[in-house]
């Protein structure tokens, strides 16, 4: 638990076309650590809020979950991610084309194969606790295992190796270092006034 900013609006557009300049499942670390870096997140605040989320849509993390501006939709953590929750088939099938992503542990590739035999729809959990806020995500990128090549990509890059490695043999440090990147994240694009609302569903404007 922690504190955060409260009050915040949600925005009154929700269009998917301002979902075209989100990172994808395809980004590499230096694609995401730029992407982030011009909303002002470091390659840390990246890396921790990464370890956090669940569906396979992106990230609603860097829109807060409130639509307010460019960097809110569906696809937001695609900046790798995920301690929670779980992927569909269809964004890292990919992966699994010939040649097999060699990033990838190959009893691993094995595992998502046998996923996808059940469809695009077929889901699979990024860790292997994933009902558990922990640091167990950035534990499976170290064994090769990140669901998605935005997941793995964040420890074959030598600038966001080592902090994946401080996570994963640092519980309370990934902890404090996603609280404090949050924090900054519901700074973002504030709606005040009549720039924003309060919806009586979240998923639709009023």
């Amino acid at each position: 638990m922690y504190d955060i900013p409260k009050g915040r609006k949600d925005g009154r557009r929700s269009k998917i076309e301002d979902t075209i300049n989100l990172p994808f499942p395809t980004f590499n670390a230096s694609e995401l650590v730029r992407v982030f870096g011009k909303r002002g997140f470091s390659a840390q605040d990246m890396v921790a809020l990464s370890g956090k989320y669940s569906s396979s849509s992106p990230i609603k993390l860097l829109g807060v979950s409130r639509c307010s501006s460019s960097f809110c939709g569906h696809h937001l953590v695609y900046a790798g991610a995920h301690t929670l929750g779980v992927a569909r088939c269809s964004s890292f099938k990919t992966r699994l084309s010939d040649p097999v992503d060699p990033t990838m542990d190959s009893d691993f590739s094995k595992a998502l194969a046998k996923t996808c035999s059940g469809g695009d729809n077929a889901e699979q959990s990024f860790d292997v606790t994933r009902n558990n806020f922990d640091s167990f995500y950035f534990q499976a990128l170290q064994r090769k295992a990140g669901v998605l090549f935005s997941d793995q990509t964040l420890y074959n890059n030598p600038k966001t190796k080592a902090i994946v490695n401080n996570y994963a043999m640092n519980q309370a440090m990934f902890f404090l270092d996603f609280q404090q990147a949050m924090v900054k994240m519901s700074l973002l694009d504030v709606k005040e006034g009549s720039k924003g609302e309060v919806r009586a569903d979240c998923r639709k404007v009023n």
